[in-house]
């Protein structure tokens, strides 16, 4: 196991994950109080207990976390977990679950990310930045739905996060929140900070003069089926 900490962000990576894989995080990310602990488990984890343990672990901590098609701490690695942490002393987050994604209840979910952005600015007013950490359900395929709206709640607030996965499998794509492993969900964590904050993105792509036309789709399950008249795989 491999523990790197700084005066803020604490992070830990279990290369070889067993049943005491929550004690050993919880102790490598020592004493202080954390607002947040977002862990990200290789499919072969047991990740309900993982999950379980580490919110009874950590009592007044938010405890998000997924399952993963890889993870990245020094490099990408597999087979192992990668838990970050968020301590009080400069963060405070409030966690929206965002159940039954086949069955979206938008008015609801726009009206909770409100008020726990409320919630944070009253606790902490006058910490001034704000970013947002989205885990969806990736065999949900509504990735797409549930960002449209939580941007209504969100408004201008940056927007980070990403689906979680099942290695090359495809059979369950795990969300873990208040203790619990879900499928079907998606959970949004509100930060509110003193530290100035960037969200950004590499891309590893040069673009070329040639133009690439989704000629055939199903953009209910994201899915391409032809790029310029042909398969897509191929072209």
């Amino acid at each position: 196991m491999r523990a790197a900490q700084s005066a803020l962000v604490r992070r830990v990576h279990v290369a070889d994950p067993g049943p005491d894989a929550a004690a050993r995080i919880q102790a490598a990310l020592g004493q202080d109080r954390l607002s947040l602990v977002a862990v990200f488990a290789a499919p072969g984890v047991d990740f309900a207990p993982l999950i379980a343990d580490l919110t009874d672990a950590l009592p007044g901590t938010s405890v998000i976390g997924c399952v993963t098609a890889g993870e990245i701490s020094g490099g990408y690695r597999e087979g192992g977990i990668v838990a970050i942490a968020l301590p009080a002393s400069h963060f405070e987050t409030e966690t929206v679950l965002i159940p039954d994604l086949r069955a979206l209840d938008p008015d609801t979910t726009v009206r909770d990310i409100i008020r726990k952005r409320a919630a944070l600015t009253a606790t902490a007013p006058h910490w001034q930045h704000e970013f947002a950490i989205l885990l969806v359900d990736g065999l949900s395929w509504r990735e797409d739905a549930v960002v449209a709206m939580a941007m209504h709640g969100l408004g201008q607030v940056p927007l980070f996060g990403g689906s979680s996965g099942d290695g090359t499998r495809f059979a369950a794509t795990l969300v873990g929140y208040g203790g619990a492993a879900m499928t079907n969900v998606a959970v949004l964590t509100c930060v509110r900070t003193i530290c100035p904050v960037k969200v950004f993105s590499l891309d590893n792509l040069t673009p070329t003069d040639r133009r690439m036309v989704v000629t055939r789709a199903d953009p209910e399950a994201r899915i391409v089926h032809e790029i310029n008249a042909e398969n897509a795989a191929f072209e």
